[in-house]
């Protein structure tokens, strides 16, 4: 219903009852607003729903899906494509996704090489390397925004998260690595809360804590890279909404993660209604909304997570 365009929700009910795409209206539902819901819903259970399995097998309450340096790749490797389509002048923007994949699954490499030791892949080795892959991928990302000029505009804007280009196509290439993805994660719920008592106690209870820590690397960032490939870095998602998920529901991952991801879903259809709405026809890049309301909630839950400890 919001938009540049108003629309009548009689005439919406009509053009979905009726599935019209005859019209300019029917149009604008069809292949541009369901399409975009589609892709915040399901961008925001991904952020969500990893960033409190990462929280879980990190046993960091500060991890989220941007920690381990696979958006950082992503970005580095979507403005990498914005540079070439510039310096070579052809037309690259359908495949900036394929450039911002290859660059994360780069440097999921980086960090499982640099984490692993022999056999094993340590917890604080993993988080240590995701932070230095993220840092000097981000230094490479601004490196190439100080030597660019008409292509900086497209860079940032993209840095910042795009929901604007969503299409059917695009929602049928993330949405089966999505679901697929979050059942794995839930499946794993028992073992995530074992580890929430602490590796010992894990191990003790039979769970093989290194090969949890890869499964759940590898399920989480392959939706994380997957997603960031289409929609940009929207940040504050999955660092705040577990932390939501937690007060409400508490904090078995049995229950947590599916309400995170539909929290998760909820806010970010909400902040890219208000990206696209409170300055239209300009529209704000969504992470800087999720950016805007984020960091003061986090603020707020922190202090009031400290408050509770105290008394």
């Amino acid at each position: 219903n919001f938009g540049t365009i108003s629309i009548q929700p009689q005439k919406i009910l009509s053009i979905l009852w009726q599935h019209n795409t005859d019209d300019s209206l029917g149009l604008i539902i069809w292949e541009l607003r369901i399409p975009r819901l589609m892709m915040a819903m399901l961008a925001g259970m991904t952020l969500a729903g990893v960033g409190g399995a990462f929280q879980g097998i990190l046993r960091n309450p500060l991890a989220d899906p941007y920690i381990l340096g696979v958006s950082a790749g992503a970005a580095l490797g979507a403005c990498t494509g914005i540079a070439l389509q510039f310096i070579t002048g052809k037309y690259l923007t359908n495949i900036l996704p394929i450039f911002a994949l290859i660059g994360s699954f780069i440097s999921m490499f980086l960090v499982y090489f640099f984490s692993k030791n022999i056999s094993h892949l340590p917890m604080t080795d993993l988080l240590l390397a995701g932070v230095a892959v993220n840092f000097f991928f981000s230094a490479l990302i601004t490196l190439l925004l100080a030597v660019s000029n008409r292509e900086l505009h497209s860079m940032i804007f993209w840095l910042m998260g795009d929901l604007s280009n969503s299409s059917w196509q695009k929602i049928s290439i993330i949405f089966l690595p999505v679901f697929a993805g979050s059942f794995l994660l839930i499946f794993s719920s028992l073992e995530l809360n074992a580890m929430a008592l602490g590796e010992e106690e894990a191990l003790h209870l039979g769970i093989q804590t290194e090969k949890l820590r890869l499964r759940i690397f590898v399920i989480g960032s392959v939706m994380i890279a997957i997603v960031v490939s289409f929609t940009g870095l929207i940040g504050f998602v999955g660092l705040v909404i577990p932390h939501i998920a937690r007060l409400i529901v508490g904090p078995d991952h049995r229950i947590m993660l599916p309400v995170s991801a539909l929290i998760g879903a909820i806010f970010l259809i909400l902040c890219d209604t208000i990206a696209r709405t409170v300055l239209a026809p300009t529209e704000i890049p969504i992470g800087a909304i999720t950016a805007i309301i984020g960091a003061p909630l986090f603020i707020h839950l922190l202090k009031r997570r400290n408050e509770n400890n105290e008394y």
